[in-house]
């Protein structure tokens, strides 16, 4: 038995439907508003469905019959159960294939929604009228619009097609145009502006103008000729074949194989900014190989494994923000990059590879730099200094605090007793000793050898900010003389040369730091998600010339000298981006030699690659604080034919007054996108309550009965019981324990207490339907932290992946200094090793609570992931949901599990001052910016 069947039988007349024209506008339509290319049936023709599969209807009075836009219609979609033969499926190109077919008309009685259809069987005939009545067309899974008779010869590749399946690929091929070369863009829509050259089996080029032409050259190709096909109007162009694993950046055109015609095309002009004035990295690396790497525990083994290929004689070169010795629960014992083997700690890696011949060297950002030996400024700007630090490394200064009262009590104390060391004469050492989380192993390496790592601090300084300047420089009307410098090194990466002579780089937002070490699973008491990429091929050189000019800068030595000569590796044009500084005249400081005026590429491109949106903009981002021209990018993307916009973020942005610049952002985009807007935090899944100060703590029983409806709930086992709020199952149920209600109940282990919960029925999305419990029902006090997002990543439309360490706010797109990779797969959207999709595809997944080896089944296409990734509740497993989640507590609860760290900061140690001192610290120490921002002026977080 077939898998596929020939849906008309030969003879019948067939009209060819052209221009191209969208699948209705029908949320149940999963091809909904994607164009495609229609066949046309005469009244009476029986259309039989091509596989077997399940059948979705739709309907409407206007805008869904093929050139009749005033016609009613019913629109079918049938999708095949590809279980049934998964290998014929896997076998087309383009993924799974759909079947749409559109009546005009109305009344029509079968088949219905969720109707199974078997293969070969009648699926619906074609409706009394004249000319073509009915229209059926083929959709696949990477959405290309692809003519009439390649769909049906991509079809045919399966393998599983009735005897009648080659007939009818003749006569589809007999149709008007039909082996006409035919373009269509990146996101596989037909291009309608622009120029081809079109060769046939060595030929002259003849010149296309595609004004209109729905893609149609109008040159055809017969089945056994070659065609040359170019991109003549592209400054950089991208030509790719739709039908085989092929593509060609820039050069004399793509040569196609026999008979193929279908050809997507992209001009990277549009979507890779050139270098800013001076800078050496090149605009881009054709040839070079990125694989994404999600998490910690990933990146880390990979890296091991990386750097032990170095072994003998090679050398090894790693930049970072932190460089942290010490575990995070204890940082009197070093952490291995692998779990359970003492020997990946750094140092002892370090030591491995140094004893093996490896030349290794480390520049290690140094985040402190003060004017004077001691630091006597104001004690109001030690609560603010403490809270940028603070928010800079959450976890490494506040790692016990989660939902432990006592652990708020832990940081008081100490930025009190903080607040004293530093106010005091006391040497930049022992400051340094306190808050540069790199000395320890920094110490323990020069006493190695003092030449592996060198410090290397920022050398932005305040006068550098035009929204700061002219000096001097104040908060709350106070004078900053001992501090003039708060930029940093933000990069993260690695070059590898290994014993066979091949390079190896490493860049993203994972920084060598203990609280890092997690997997997609999230199982850490503090949970951090984070993306980093593996590069290989000519885009490596880049990495080697960076850190060579940040090395030469720091008198530093360098391991790998630049140039090298790597060979291509794979078929990703990759750009090397940085952010630095642009020195403001009569700051005093010395321009980078290497970036004279600056570098702003990375927002340049990414701002570019918004622009060419047209299905979806996918962004994950530590704080999305986005400066102006960001944001005004993304808001215009909203006017055009993207679908959606997703970003994933932390529940709060540790970033002092950060949570209000991203509440007037999110505003904005919400007004520009509406419910194309899908925003979104990762929860981990419940923790128990540590049982740290009381043996069983949490572990209580339901002392009396509730119903489904009480509001109130009285706890067995009164010394078990936390102090509110806190999270807790009565049962299968989830609620919130809000407040103790009166004294307790007798005395004891038999002693009760009555306690306020909140219940939330088909709410925000974490409680369970409230049931009745009866007595004795267990309770159980458990944690829903969140899953600290550090990710910095961008992708549209399944072309263009950015990963790197830039954040989303001024000081990461124009003020510190960061590394980004930016990546183009030059076949396309027929690229196997596409990054882009391969990794929207895992996030998605491990968002959802699947792994991420499924999300590249489930949600390779994007659009169709929409519904499944926006609905799916905590209960059922999804860690991503609404940044609404918390939105029914009430307003006294602590909204997440810790909230932010810097608002509690600011808060409680400088109270009243906090927002007086606004437009001071945002635009000083917060969120820094230089001259290269096009709108230097904001003061403070709100949107200007």
């Amino acid at each position: 038995m077939s898998t596929f069947n020939t849906p008309v039988t030969h003879g019948t007349l067939l009209e060819r439907i052209t221009p191209s024209a969208v699948v209705p506008n029908d949320p149940r339509l999963r091809f909904a508003q994607d164009p495609l290319c229609w066949i046309g049936l005469p009244a009476g023709t029986v259309i039989n469905a091509f596989a077997t599969g399940a059948v979705v209807r739709a309907d409407g009075t206007t805008n869904g019959v093929p050139n009749n836009a005033g016609s009613p219609w019913v629109a079918f979609q049938l999708s095949p159960i590809p279980q049934l033969a998964s290998a014929a499926f896997k076998a087309i190109p383009g993924g799974l294939s759909v079947m749409l077919v559109i009546v005009a008309g109305s009344g029509i009685a079968t088949p219905v929604a969720d109707d199974l259809l078997i293969g070969g069987a009648p699926f619906v005939t074609a409706p009394a009228g004249a000319g073509s009545t009915a229209f059926f067309a083929f959709a696949f899974q990477d959405r290309i619009c692809r003519d009439p008779l390649s769909a049906v010869e991509a079809i045919a590749m399966s393998g599983a097609c009735d005897s009648n399946w080659p007939q009818f690929v003749s006569d589809i091929a007999a149709l008007t145009h039909a082996r006409n070369v035919r373009i269509v863009d990146h996101r596989g829509a037909p291009l309608n502006a622009g120029s081809v050259s079109v060769s046939i089996d060595g030929g002259p080029a003849q010149g296309v103008v595609l004004s209109g032409t729905d893609g149609d050259t109008g040159i055809a190709v017969p089945a056994a000729s070659i065609a040359r096909v170019s991109f003549s109007s592209a400054s950089h162009p991208i030509v790719a074949s739709v039908d085989a694993d092929n593509g060609q950046f820039e050069g004399a055109g793509l040569t196609l194989a026999a008979g193929q015609r279908l050809v997507q095309v992209l001009d990277a002009n549009n979507w890779l900014a050139p270098p800013d004035a001076g800078v050496a990295v090149q605009r881009w690396n054709p040839g070079s190989f990125i694989e994404p790497l999600q998490e910690g525990n990933t990146y880390f083994a990979r890296l091991v494994q990386d750097l032990r290929a170095a072994k003998p004689g090679g050398a090894a070169e790693m930049a970072g923000w932190a460089f942290v010795k010490g575990s995070l629960p204890d940082s009197t014992v070093d952490w291995p990059l692998v779990p359970g083997d003492t020997s990946t700690t750094l140092l002892n890696l370090i030591n491995e590879l140094r004893g093996a011949g490896v030349d290794y060297s480390m520049l290690v950002n140094q985040f402190l730099q003060f004017d004077s030996p001691t630091f006597d400024d104001f004690p109001e700007l030690v609560p603010i200094i403490f809270t940028l630090y603070a928010s800079l490394m959450p976890l490494q200064v506040f790692a016990h605090m989660q939902t432990d009262p006592a652990g708020y009590m832990v940081g008081f104390i100490a930025v009190g007793a903080l607040s004293g060391i530093l106010t005091s004469s006391v040497t930049l050492d022992l400051i340094k000793s306190l808050l540069e989380y790199s000395k320890p192993l920094k110490d323990a390496l020069d006493a190695i050898d003092p030449s592996i790592a060198t410090w290397t601090p920022y050398p932005a300084a305040f006068g550098d900010n035009p929204t700061v300047i002219p000096p001097p420089f104040k908060i709350l009307g106070h004078t900053i003389d001992d501090l003039n410098h708060l930029g940093v090194y933000h990069q993260k990466y690695a070059v590898i040369r290994t014993a066979t002579g091949d390079h190896i780089g490493f860049l993203g937002g994972i920084d060598i730091n203990s609280d890092r070490v997690d997997t997609t699973l999230h199982r850490a008491k503090h949970p951090f998600h984070d993306v980093q990429v593996r590069i290989t091929g000519p885009a490596v050189n880049d990495l080697i010339l960076s850190y060579q000019e940040r090395a030469t800068r720091h008198g530093a030595p360098v391991s790998i000298p630049s140039p090298v000569a790597i060979p291509a590796t794979g078929n990703h044009l990759v750009q090397i981006a940085r952010t630095y500084f642009h020195a403001e005249a009569g700051s005093g400081t010395t321009p980078f030699s290497f970036a004279p005026t600056g570098e702003s590429t990375p927002v340049r491109t990414i701002e570019s690659a918004i622009a060419q949106a047209r299905d979806f903009i996918y962004i994950e981002d530590q704080y999305f604080t986005p400066p102006r021209d960001y944001l005004d990018a993304l808001v215009s993307a909203a006017s055009g034919p993207a679908r959606a916009l997703f970003i994933t973020m932390p529940f709060a942005t540790d970033q002092p007054y950060g949570q209000v610049r991203r509440a007037e952002v999110l505003a904005a985009l919400q007004t520009a996108w509406g419910g194309r807007l899908y925003t979104g935090t990762p929860l981990r899944r419940y923790l128990h309550e540590s049982p740290a100060l009381t043996t069983n703590l949490g572990r209580m029983y339901l002392a009396n009965a509730m119903s489904a409806s009480d509001g109130m709930a009285t706890f067995g086992a009164y010394a078990h019981l936390p102090a509110p709020p806190f999270w807790a199952f009565i049962g299968n149920e989830l609620v919130l324990v809000h407040t103790i209600a009166g004294p307790p109940s007798g005395s004891g282990s038999s002693a009760t207490q009555q306690v306020e919960i909140v219940r939330a029925p088909g709410g925000p999305g974490w409680g369970a339907q409230p049931v009745a419990h009866p007595v004795g029902t267990p309770v159980l006090a458990v944690q829903v932290p969140s899953i600290y997002v550090h990710a910095k990543v961008t992708i549209v439309d399944d072309t263009f992946l950015f990963v790197g360490s830039s954040n989303v706010n001024r000081r990461g797109l124009y003020h510190d200094g960061e590394m980004d990779s930016f990546t183009i797969p030059q076949h396309l959207r027929s690229d196997p090793t596409n990054p882009a999709r391969i990794l929207r595809s895992r996030l998605m997944a491990e968002h959802m609570g699947l792994s991420p080896e499924m999300g590249l089944a489930l949600f390779a296409d994007p659009i169709s992931a929409i519904p499944y990734f926006t609905s799916r509740t905590w209960y059922e497993g999804s860690r991503r949901q609404p940044l609404s989640f918390f939105g029914s507590l009430p307003p006294d609860v602590p909204i997440g599990e810790s909230g932010s760290i810097p608002a509690f900061l600011l808060q409680i140690l400088i109270g009243s001052l906090r927002d007086a001192a606004k437009p001071d610290v945002w635009p000083l120490l917060a969120d820094p910016t230089t001259a290269s921002d096009p709108n230097p002026t904001a003061k403070g977080p709100d949107l200007p």
